[in-house]
């Protein structure tokens, strides 16, 4: 079995990266038929990928969420479902191109810490340890979408004022089309954010974890929830747009980046998942 979920694991990676080479070549040809072929080859990505996670979560017994390489794997399997939704829905055709090498780099570091499953530990075995990890995955897998198109959004800003409207700037999405697309990702991914940190406090309370709301990812993780409610607040409240919105969307992503590979494996006194 573990034979056939690493080939899974494999293909999903090769497609996914072929993915993007069809992403690139649509931005500099033109040609639409470029872009639904990596769509295509995203999806195909996403079916393997699919099969590798079935796989493990039945050699190991549980949902995969232990150590990085599953916890990692989940992740990219999520973030490309949301990808290929806003996709379908918002036929805005830059988002594969910074979904896809994303994806590629997070499951490359999950092969580095590839190792043969392990059991969750007791106090982990419940039904709401595992609506914390599905309600927080979608949100950070949202959060990923909304800053990889804040950053676009900052790129694209810059050319256009330093008057650099070349033939690839022209094929990118408008200011407008990313800063709607930031927003509306973030406001996607802000109430799923909100129910993993509370079922986060409920699994804390009901184990009687000692000091769980001194422990650094937990402050990390309101610290983040601050930053995006701060967002949704002034976007509806006061109506921020373009630049500051943007920054805002970025620093969120930094958070998550900060909590996923330095608090968690360095920081954190109770987010051990394994035993």
């Amino acid at each position: 079995m573990e034979h056939v979920q690493v080939i899974a694991f494999w293909l999903a990676f090769l497609f996914y990266a072929a993915a993007f080479v069809f992403f690139l070549y649509y931005l500099f040809s033109k040609r639409e038929a470029q872009n639904r072929t990596g769509v295509i080859f995203a999806a195909v990505g996403w079916a393997f990928e699919t099969a590798a996670v079935v796989l493990r979560a039945v050699q190991a017994g549980h949902v995969p969420i232990v150590g990085a390489y599953e916890s990692l794997t989940t992740l990219t399997w999520v973030v490309v479902i949301v990808y290929l939704v806003l996709e379908w829905r918002t036929k805005i055709k830059a988002i594969g191109l910074y979904v896809m090498p994303a994806v590629c780099v997070l499951l490359a570091i999950a092969w580095t810490q590839f190792e043969a499953p392990v059991h969750l530990v007791p106090a982990l075995k419940s039904d709401i340890v595992v609506i914390h990890v599905v309600v927080i995955f979608t949100a950070v897998a949202a959060f990923a979408v909304a800053g990889g198109s804040a950053v676009l959004y900052l790129f694209e800003e810059r050319q256009l004022k330093h008057h650099r409207t070349g033939s690839v700037l022209g094929r990118l999405p408008s200011l407008r089309t990313l800063d709607r697309l930031t927003g509306h990702a973030i406001m996607f991914g802000l109430p799923f954010l909100s129910m993993g940190i509370v079922a986060g406090v409920i699994r804390a309370e009901k184990f009687k974890v000692a000091d769980w709301w001194s422990d650094p990812l937990v402050l990390m993780a309101i610290a983040t929830w601050i930053v995006y409610a701060v967002y949704v607040y002034t976007r509806l409240a006061s109506g921020w747009r373009g630049r500051r919105a943007a920054y805002l969307a970025i620093t969120g992503l930094v958070f998550l980046v900060l909590i996923r590979f330095v608090a968690v494996p360095y920081l954190s006194g109770f987010h051990t998942f394994g035993a």
